[in-house]
């Protein structure tokens, strides 16, 4: 019976943490460039049930013990462009990252919201620089536009190109806060990719709102349904505690 409570307590912490995951997706659903996340659930390991009659064991079948989470995958499907006709504003159509140099190392990102610091410098709202093909991004105080291909001029001269890279395992790469990523090992080294860029636009967030409200009703039943369970086996454990104090006064008052 305490299998079964472990079990219905474990499938509680797996929705509590799905509903976390699915609750930041909503969070993020205006953010530019946000990438959708998805839980990792496993599986605990079965086990064989047996009934045992006169002395012969049967095997009844398998009886799983639970489920946990591990982690998060992450969707790097394409959000929509929207038009913002600002022009430090730049979406990615397809395949590619910006490069974001960071005081933790190089990052990456789809967020292709930049502005100007008062060094002149192009950066992230953070105020992280972002890396050109020729190193940190300075545009002055001129007029700066960008095309198609990431070429930057400032007052119609060429002055830098926007570095965006690729990897071969998107799978290797990990959030790291301010909708930045850090490539691990597994990612392999990153690649100069040749994208196409959308100026005065940005990539929306890849959520959905309404597929992720279905989720979260859809955790919070499964949640709720758990929880359920965990109350049955508490008010069966609480008769099982009285019928045993019952028969132990009873044999008593025979022993007497």
């Amino acid at each position: 019976m305490l299998r079964g409570i472990y079990t219905a307590t474990s499938g509680m912490l797996v929705e509590s943490m799905r509903m976390d995951v699915a609750s930041n997706n909503l969070a993020n659903v205006d953010t530019a460039g946000f990438q959708r996340q998805t839980a990792h659930i496993y599986p605990f390991p079965e086990r064989a049930v047996a009934r045992v009659h006169q002395g012969e064991r049967r095997v009844l079948g398998t009886l799983g013990t639970g489920a946990f989470v591990d982690g998060s995958a992450t969707s790097f499907a394409p959000g929509t462009v929207r038009t913002t006709q600002n022009p430090l504003d730049v979406a990615i159509v397809g395949a590619g990252f910006f490069a974001i140099q960071t005081p933790e190392g190089t990052r990456y990102t789809r967020d292709g919201r930049f502005t100007v610091n008062s060094s002149g410098l192009l950066t992230t709202l953070d105020g992280n620089l972002v890396r050109g093909e020729q190193g940190a991004i300075y545009v002055g105080e001129g007029e700066v536009l960008l095309n198609e291909q990431g070429e930057i001029t400032v007052n119609g001269e060429l002055v830098n190109k926007l570095l965006i890279v690729e990897f071969n395992d998107r799978n290797g790469l990990v959030r790291r806060g301010s909708n930045l990523f850090e490539a691990l090992e597994m990612a392999g080294d990153p690649f100069r990719y040749r994208a196409t860029l959308v100026p005065g636009a940005l990539e929306l967030a890849n959520v959905n709102v309404v597929t992720e409200m279905v989720n979260l009703i859809t955790i919070q039943r499964s949640y709720e349904a758990n929880q359920k369970v965990v109350q049955s086996y508490d008010e069966t454990l609480g008769k099982l505690v009285m019928l045993a104090a019952l028969f132990e006064r009873l044999a008593s008052i025979g022993a007497n």
